[in-house]
């Protein structure tokens, strides 16, 4: 029977949903900024922060107390790397109604980001989100692509060949974080309440 392989996903915490309004808020920006000397650049809000994060394609945050509790899981195939953080806006939107059917504030400008591009910096947020870490798991694996554009990842394979036999692995041509059962498992049992997950196709 073939290994089920899966891929991480965010889930929601906010009961209305609120679309990329809620993504921005609950995960804020990594790919908007450039790394800082090879760190990750992160911009959100504060002071709140779930224990894990998905705040760009591919990228993993925990804060301290989840970076401890992912270190004695005894899943293999990862590392930690400090994430800079380059833009703390604070907002205590955790203390708005979560269940209304929209915020009961939006940015001037319309833009889910605008909740947090172009607004002041605030070191005491920052300082009480406390350090953050970047989940840094190496490419260990070949995924197969079809040629041309592809449209979904359900139309790519792993090649299982290839795998390392890590909990936690990547493809570089694929961006996500891989999970073994056994890791997405653990995830579940510890986060369920921040992310999902979905099986990768496998060859």
């Amino acid at each position: 029977m073939a290994t089920p392989i899966f891929r991480i996903d965010s889930r929601s915490i906010i009961p209305g949903e609120w679309g990329d309004y809620g993504d921005i808020l609950q995960h804020g920006m990594a790919s908007h900024s450039p790394r800082v000397g090879g760190l990750l650049a992160l911009e959100r809000t504060g002071p709140y922060i779930p224990p894990i994060t998905l705040p760009g394609i591919g990228d993993v945050v925990l804060n301290s107390s989840a970076r401890q509790l992912l270190e004695s899981s005894g899943l293999s195939g990862f590392s930690f790397l400090p994430v800079e953080k380059v833009l703390t806006v604070e907002l205590r939107w955790e203390k708005w109604d979560l269940t209304a059917d929209e915020p009961p504030h939006f940015p001037d400008s319309g833009e889910p980001e605008d909740y947090i591009l172009g607004q002041p910096d605030s070191p005491a947020a920052s300082a009480a989100l406390g350090e953050l870490w970047e989940v840094l798991v190496p490419d260990t694996a070949t995924i197969l692509r079809p040629e041309g554009i592809v449209d979904s990842h359900t139309e790519l394979r792993l090649d299982l060949s290839t795998w390392n036999g890590a909990d936690l692995f990547r493809s570089n041509s694929y961006s996500s974080i891989l999970f073994t059962e056994r890791a997405r498992e653990w995830f579940s049992n510890n986060w369920g309440k921040y992310v999902d997950f979905s099986e990768f196709p496998t060859k």
